[in-house]
Formats: structure tokens, C-alpha cells, sequence
């Protein structure tokens, strides 16, 4: 189905002679949709419109430009991006908005590449345009970019804040396009911070969403984030099922560094489930591939693949490796915990290749690294490398002391054995230390998502009491509109009874003459409602228990007393009443009294909160 809708968007924009015009617009919207599922597709629309002569407004090159840009993100080659990015600039001077989104589609190329300083004084310039011409969506997207820039430097405090800020923003502009991405990047946070159950959940809703929008792009990498999320929670046929979607789609769109992690993952996953030599050869592909795109992911893949051939003891290809990484200098811009696992994997090959004091240095940089990173999850590969350190120091000394003590062999074998003694009861000591904290931070584990399932039943009691309070107001609106209607019909009876002594006056006063005339009104009379009669059909409806809990308490009161009561109820005035029932207004009062009498009680504030009590 997308492939048809590409040929008739392509159809649209490239075969119709028979318009005099170019549309640039229609050009531009095409590619826009284009871009992101067919990119080679919007390319053509791209070409076309650059093709053409004569007055072109700056907008058109500025915004084709920048659509150029983001074919060659598609495909995975950020400097060829950031060549037609500045291009894009050269025309947008003009145009704020236009200019922030190029500089937006900058940074990401240069995140890409690893230069995540320049990336972020980039965001931070698309923020200030942002904010002066009021854009909030374009506020919000930039910080989601800020928020994938500090995730990738392992600052995930602050990438959550601007994750959240960005977040607030889109829903309050109910921009759910735009929400969507940045669900998907608060994803890859929780992921980096190895909370994988909130990462697959929210990986998830965002593959249903991409689909539903077609951006294809997006829809792919989701499904190779979420293959790590299932490796790390051992669930490998579901991370092959993703693997083998994200391989599918990622292939048409040439990207290199992705199909290269794609492959990366592939490898780690036999390797988990004990088949290295197959995982080498996908960790093989992946360095091809990486090396070939360029990518500043190639440090840590290149980590990854030198401690699966170090478990090989293949430690020819890892030198080799480690050789290849140095030299293609990206060991100069990749993040503390990517260099450092390099450090590490390389130290562990200079120690199977007894390179002493290259194993030596390696491991005093990683240690040196790790100083700097504050992560609770980084402890026990700081135990580990430091045992390996003390090890690797003491080999050292114990060869030199051999090369000078050959006469003392006897005697240095006795230290040897003492020293391995040492060595051993020093990994048991460590080892049961990073038992006790590995005990230590899964109940920590289990405490927080104790306290998150607390806080979300608090939050779900809190809407539910919202709910209630909204039905009881709802209620409340209710009776009160059926009081007042039954005020009405009281009101309407008072005026029917009136009407009837009015009648009995002219009688009195003698104004008709004839008997017809009577017989006329009373008709007219008789042809009104029986308002008493809707008046007690409403009055239970309205307080069905009224006359039953009055009944009740007060045993002695009569069914008038009854009556009297409801039209007390309904906060009638004596007055009224009195014209309602036909009775004199010391009548009324004087009922009044009675009633109060018969429920033994004296005053009235009393007796009028008995009677809204029931």
C-alpha cells in the first residue's frame, strides 16, 4: 500500500506537462511525506525542484535544502548531511522558523557524529529563535534533542527533565505527533538507565503510533531499541522478532551505522546463548559496516566483540580490532562509559598476550574513567578491574623477581603459591563483597518499584474520589433542578386554587348573569391538570423516603400533617402555603404549631433541620 502511494505522490509531482507552473508547495509537501518511508522517492521531488529556473523564492532552496539534509540522515551519512544543512542557512535568514528547524536537523547530525558539544550550542541557539517568535512546538522538539544529547553523555537526570518539560508542552499544544517522538527518546532513556520494563511499554505504544503515521524511519529503530530492552531481560525470541523487523526495514534505507548495530546485536545475542563463533561473524559485519558509515558507535561494539574473542583467547583479531578503533580516532569524542569498556576489553588482551605493562595502563585509564562516573551500576566492574590491576602489578613483579632470583627457584615457588593464596582469598573476599551488594541493590530495586506502585494507587484513589465528588455535584445539580420544578407545580397549584376563589367572588359579587357563563369558567377550570396529584407523583420521586421517615419518627402526625410537611420541605413560605392548601394564614400558623407540638418540638430552627435532615 505504501509503495502505491509513492508512485501516485510521485506520479503527481513528476508527470504532469501539461501545468504551466511549478507548484513548489504541493513539491514540498509530497517530499514531506516521502522522506521519512520512501526517501529515495522524496530525492527525486528533491532534484526536480532545484532544477527548476527563473525567480525562486529564498524559502523554496532554504526548505529543499534542508529536506536534502535529511535524505542523507536517512541513509545514515551525517557529513554529507550537514553539507546541505548549511546550505539550507545560506537562504533562511529571513525566516526564523524555517532557520530553527535546519539548525534542529544540525544537531542531530552532529550528535550522530559523536560532537555532542556542538550539537548542544546548536539546540541552545534553536531555543532562543524558538522562545522570541513564541513556537512552544519548536521549544519542545528542541529539548527533546537537548534531552537525547545528555542520554548519550550518561546525564540522565537532565535528560529526563527535558524530557518531561518537552512532554507538558506538546499536550498542552495537543500535538500528538510530535509526542510520539519524544515518548520514543524518554524511552532510550529508561533503557540506558536499565529500566527495561517502562522501555519495552513505552517502545511499544510508540511502534503502534509511528505505523499508524507512517514514518517508517522511526518505526524501524524503535524495533532495535527494543531488541536490546529483550536481551537485557533475557527474552531473545522476542529480540530476534524485532532484530529481524528493524534488519528488514532499516536494509531499504542504506544506513550503514544502524544495519551495523542491527548486526551488533545479532552477535550478542548468540553469544548469550552459547554460540560465540556465529556471534563473531555477526560482530565482524557490524565493525564493517560501522567503519564504513563513520559511526562513533564502533568504540562500543568494538568493546563488545574484543571480549567475546578474548573468551575465544583469538587474541591476534582482538589487537587487531583494538589497532583498528585507535586509529579511526573516535576514541577522542565517545562517551566515559564507552571508553572505558574499551579500555577494559583491551587491558584483559594485553593481559592474555602477556603485553604486562600495556595491560597495566589500559586498566589504570579505565579506572581513571570510571573515577568520573558516578552510576551505583558501574561497582562491580570496578571490583573486577581492580583485581585484574593488582594481578596483572603482581605478575609484573613476580617475573622480574624470577629473572633475578633463578638460584631461589625453590623459594620463589613458595612465594608464588602464598601470592596465589593471597590472589584467591582476595577474588573470594571481593566476590562475596559484590554478592552482598549485588543482594543490596535488588532489594533497593524492589523497594522503588514497591514506592511507584504505591504512588500509582494513590493517584488512582485521588481520580476516583475526583469521580465520586463529580457524580455527587451531578446529583447534587439534579435534585436541585427538580426542587425548583417542584417548587413550580406548587406554585401552579396555588394559582389554580386561586383561580377557583376568584370564581366563587364573582359568584358572590353576582357578575354573571347567566348560568353559561359559570358553566364556561368552570370548564376551563376542570380542563387544568390535577397539580396536588403531580405535585405528590413529584415530591416522592424527588424524596422518596420523605414520608416514610417522617411516618417513622413521628408516629403520631396524619396524613394532612404529611402534606403540610412536603410543602414545608419545599421552603414555602406560611403565606403560600396558606394560599396553596385555602386556608387563612393564622390557619396555616397555627398547623404549624400543632405539627411541632405533635413532634415534640419547640423551635424552629430545629424543626426546619428535622425536615431537610429527612
Amino acid at each position: 500500500m505504501k509503495k502505491i502511494i509513492a508512485l501516485v505522490l510521485l506520479v503527481n509531482a513528476v508527470c504532469y506537462p501539461q501545468k504551466s507552473q511549478y507548484d513548489f508547495k504541493e513539491a514540498e509537501a509530497n517530499t514531506r511525506k516521502l522522506i521519512y518511508s520512501v526517501p529515495d522517492s522524496a530525492l527525486i521531488i528533491i532534484k526536480k525542484t532545484l532544477a527548476q529556473k527563473g525567480s525562486i523564492p529564498d524559502t523554496v532552496y532554504g526548505n529543499t535544502y534542508n529536506l536534502y539534509g535529511i535524505y542523507y540522515g536517512m541513509k545514515g551519512k551525517p557529513d554529507s548531511s550537514l553539507c546541505f544543512y548549511r546550505k539550507s542557512l545560506a537562504y533562511l535568514d529571513g525566516y526564523p522558523k524555517n532557520k530553527a528547524r535546519t539548525l534542529l536537523n544540525m544537531s542531530i547530525s552532529y550528535r550522530n557524529k559523536g560532537e555532542y558539544k556542538k550539537a548542544i550550542s546548536l539546540i541552545e541557539e534553536v531555543l532562543g529563535i524558538n522562545r522570541k517568535i513564541k513556537n512552544n512546538t519548536g521549544i519542545a522538539m528542541a529539548y527533546g534533542e537537548l534531552a537525547s544529547n545528555h542520554t548519550l553523555m550518561l546525564e540522565y537526570d537532565k535528560s529526563v527533565d527535558y524530557l518531561l518539560k518537552a512532554i507538558a508542552i506538546l499536550k498542552a499544544e495537543k500535538n500528538t505527533k510530535q509526542l510520539t517522538a519524544i515518548k520514543q527518546k524518554l524511552a532510550n532513556t529508561y533503557l540506558k538507565n536499565n529500566n527495561f520494563k517502562f522501555a519495552i511499554d513505552l517502545y511499544n505504544e510508540c511502534l503502534d503510533e509511528f505505523k499508524a503515521m507512517g514514518n517508517n524511519k522511526n518505526y524501524y529503530l524503535t524495533h532495535l531499541n527494543l531488541t536490546e530492552a529483550y536481551i537485557h531481560t533475557n527474552n531473545f525470541r522476542g529480540a530476534k522478532l524485532s532484530l529481524k523487523e528493524a534488519a528488514r526495514g532499516l536494509e531499504k534505507f542504506g544506513d550503514k551505522e544502524l544495519i551495523g548495530i542491527a548486526f551488533s546485536k545479532l552477535g550478542n545475542i548468540e553469544k548469550l546463548q552459547g554460540n560465540p563463533d556465529k556471534g563473531a561473524d555477526y560482530y565482524s559485519t557490524a565493525m564493517s559496516c560501522l567503519t564504513a558509515s563513520g559511526s562513533a558507535n564502533i568504540v562500543r561494539i568494538a568493546s563488545e566483540y574484543i571480549n567475546l574473542l578474548n573468551g575465544q583467547k583469538d587474541y591476534n583479531k582482538a589487537l587487531a580490532i583494538i589497532t583498528m578503533v585507535q586509529e579511526s580516532g573516535k576514541l577522542k569524542i565517545v562517551n566515559d562509559s564507552d571508553l572505558m569498556e574499551f579500555n577494559k576489553a583491551s587491558a584483559d588482551t594485553y593481559a592474555g598476550t602477556h603485553e604486562d605493562k600495556k595491560a597495566i595502563a589500559s586498566y589504570k585509564k579505565a579506572l581513571a574513567i570510571n573515577d568520573s562516573i558516578s552510576s551505583a551500576e558501574k561497582e562491580r566492574a570496578v571490583q573486577e578491574m581492580q583485581a585484574n590491576f593488582q594481578t596483572e602489578l603482581q605478575r609484573e613483579k613476580n617475573r622480574a623477581l624470577e629473572a633475578k632470583n633463578r638460584a631461589l627457584k625453590e623459594n620463589h615457588k613458595t612465594q608464588q603459591q602464598l601470592m596465589l593464596a593471597y590472589i584467591i582469598g582476595s577474588v573470594i573476599i571481593i566476590i562475596l563483597f559484590l554478592s552482598i551488594l549485588r543482594g543490596s541493590k535488588l532489594k533497593l530495586k524492589l523497594q522503588q518499584e514497591a514506592l511507584k506502585n504505591i504512588e500509582a494507587e494513590k493517584i488512582l484513589i485521588e481520580q476516583q474520589h475526583r469521580h465520586e465528588q463529580e457524580i455527587n455535584n451531578t446529583q447534587k445539580q439534579v435534585i436541585e433542578e427538580k426542587q425548583r420544578e417542584l417548587t413550580s407545580q406548587t406554585l401552579r397549584m396555588a394559582n389554580y386554587h386561586d383561580g377557583l376563589n376568584h370564581l366563587i367572588h364573582k359568584c358572590d359579587d353576582n357578575v354573571f348573569t347567566k348560568v353559561s357563563e359559570v358553566k364556561k369558567e368552570l370548564q376551563q377550570l376542570a380542563k387544568q391538570k390535577d397539580y396536588w396529584k403531580q405535585f405528590e407523583t413529584r415530591f416522592n420521586s424527588l424524596h422518596p423516603d420523605f414520608n416514610n421517615n417522617l411516618t417513622g419518627r413521628f408516629a403520631k402526625l396524619t396524613k394532612n400533617d404529611i402534606e403540610f410537611c412536603s410543602l414545608l420541605k419545599l421552603n414555602l413560605s406560611n403565606k403560600e402555603i396558606a394560599s396553596l392548601l385555602q386556608i387563612s394564614h393564622e390557619s396555616a400558623i397555627t398547623k404549624k404549631y400543632r405539627i411541632k407540638k405533635k413532634m415534640d418540638i419547640q423551635d424552629d430552627e430545629e424543626f426546619e433541620k428535622v425536615l431537610k435532615e429527612l
